[in-house]
């Protein structure tokens, strides 16, 4: 795949996060920090091998003509896409990493203007490897450090590419979990391969935190078949993509990479908009946080709405090959 290229991309973005760390004025302590992070972060790609696949509401092709996975017209139509090959990251970047990030580069930590802000963001982030809860642009800019540190081609994934990837590479699966689907123990109405209601209250109700906002540690539940975390639940996820609900009508086939630039504005946040894709708290029987779902967010919001991210490299081979 060709490397996704977005000229001066730390320099234009807004927000404190935009700087990144000289090597040579680390100590060596963080030096030696600094390998590790890179060696584990390195250690968690899982290899995606590309291919042709149909990206979007495939239901009514898989039916021979029969009826669509869902009513929503934003995954659709169904249309072919050629992906290069590429690595994702198995799991959602985790706030302790996002925290090395932002101590290594002498960045201030995540704080918000207002009290409720702040607690909502406290709860989020409550236990230990829960998903970092971060805007799109602090997601690109802390792919791009890895970029930086690794000279690896980090980047967030483009919608297609993640799409694929929860689809254990563009098969017909509909829900990115181990068996493709949502299981709850009968008896106790836990999840086995998702969090539900009574899982998060177990925790939030004796913290003191407002449940829906409780996420678990990235790795809690098991992995879908291609090796990857948390594609159906825990966090919606940032995509490099601009949303343009227009877009699978003139989507390139070959490695698309969403328009060219922003399409979409809210006018009261005087913001374009992105693309994300997973969910936070599904529920079984609707339709949200299915594989071929598309949401869209102000890249900047001004408080902790949820949002995540994961990062992808852009190379033809596996990275342990390298």
């Amino acid at each position: 795949m060709k490397r996704i290229i977005i000229p001066g991309i730390i320099l234009a973005l807004s927000g404190c996060d935009n700087n990144s760390a000289d090597t040579a004025d680390l100590t060596p302590q963080q030096k030696e920090e600094l390998q590790a992070f890179i060696q584990k972060t390195k250690s968690e790609l899982i290899f995606v091998q590309g291919g042709a696949f149909w990206m979007g509401d495939f239901c009514s092709r898989m039916r021979s003509g029969g009826s669509y996975c869902t009513s929503d017209n934003n995954n659709k139509p169904v249309h072919e896409v050629e992906l290069s090959s590429y690595s994702i990251s198995k799991y959602k970047i985790t706030h302790e990493d996002y925290d090395f990030y932002l101590s290594l580069n002498s960045l201030p930590r995540k704080s918000y203007e207002n009290k409720y802000s702040n607690k909502t963001f406290s709860d989020l982030t409550f236990l230990r490897k829960s998903p970092a809860i971060i805007s799109w642009t602090e997601a690109v800019n802390y792919c791009s450090w890895l970029g930086k540190e690794t000279g690896l081609s980090f980047s967030l994934p483009t919608e297609a590419q993640w799409e694929y990837a929860s689809r254990n590479r563009g098969q017909y699966l509909i829900i990115a979990t181990d068996d493709g689907t949502l299981r709850i123990n009968k008896k106790t109405g836990k999840g086995e391969n998702f969090a539900t209601d009574e899982d998060r209250d177990e925790v939030a109700e004796p913290n003191g935190i407002l449940s829906p906002l409780l996420r678990f540690p990235v790795d809690k539940y098991p992995p879908s078949p291609l090796g990857l975390y948390n594609m159906a639940d825990n966090g919606k996820e940032w995509v490099i993509d601009w949303y343009d609900p227009n877009y699978y009508n003139k989507s390139s086939r070959k490695d698309p990479q969403g328009p060219d630039k922003p399409v979409v504005k809210d006018k009261e946040k005087e913001q374009y908009l992105k693309v994300l894709r997973g969910m936070s708290n599904p529920v079984p029987g609707f339709p949200a946080g299915l594989t071929i779902t598309r949401y869209y967010q102000v890249k900047d919001p001004d408080g902790p709405l949820g949002t995540t991210a994961r990062c992808v490299v852009n190379s033809a081979t596996p990275i342990n090959q390298q």
